[in-house]
């Protein structure tokens, strides 16, 4: 007999919901500090970092922060321990990865909560693993402990945002169709 497992995340139970959810919150947490830290390692004010970082992947802040600490960085010993803090950041997405894009089920007799997590790195690997409320519940804390990590680092270096002291432009319409008016009410320098 085949057993059909429940995979509606709607009839999840609320605590692996929750825990879930702070899963995530805890990740997006840790890709805001590294998006910070990567706009001080370049000098650039909080509105270009946001605007630089908002859609990068967090292997290419990982990346950026990297070499440009080690172009910057006031000795090896600084880039040693920021590259411990990054390896557990790291780590701890990685377990991110495996809750945000893996299904969860539900055992229909047992009701026991199953993690079906696939790869296809080379060959197709599949594995159905049982998965509590209290093991994501502590996968959201390494994520935000990772994250903190850096926090602390960069508060103890004295290392933090850059504001921007002037006002920002209204977004511009940036269609084709836009510049040449725009170009016509304004003249060459609008």
């Amino acid at each position: 007999m085949t057993t059909v497992y429940d995979f509606n995340p709607n009839n999840l139970p609320a605590d692996y919901l929750k825990a879930i959810g702070l899963v995530i919150a805890c990740a997006s947490q840790t890709e805001e500090i590294m998006r910070n830290f990567m706009g001080v390692l370049l000098g650039v004010d909080n509105i270009e970092t946001i605007a630089l970082g908002t859609h990068m992947s967090l292997p290419m802040k990982d990346d950026i922060i990297r070499a440009v600490l080690e172009l910057n960085a006031p000795s090896a010993s600084a880039v040693d321990e920021v590259d411990d803090i990054l390896d557990g950041i790291r780590e701890a997405m990685q377990l991110r990865n495996i809750v945000a894009h893996n299904a969860f089920a539900i055992h229909p007799d047992n009701g026991g909560i199953y993690s079906l997590r696939t790869t296809a790195r080379g060959s197709l690997q599949a594995e159905f693993k049982p998965v509590t409320a209290q093991e994501l519940l502590d996968t959201a804390e390494q994520i935000y402990r990772a994250g903190m990590a850096l926090q602390e680092y960069m508060m103890k270096s004295g290392l933090g945002p850059r504001f921007r002291e002037g006002p920002l432009r209204e977004p511009l319409n940036r269609g084709r169709k836009a510049r040449p008016p725009r170009r016509d009410e304004h003249g060459a320098a609008y």
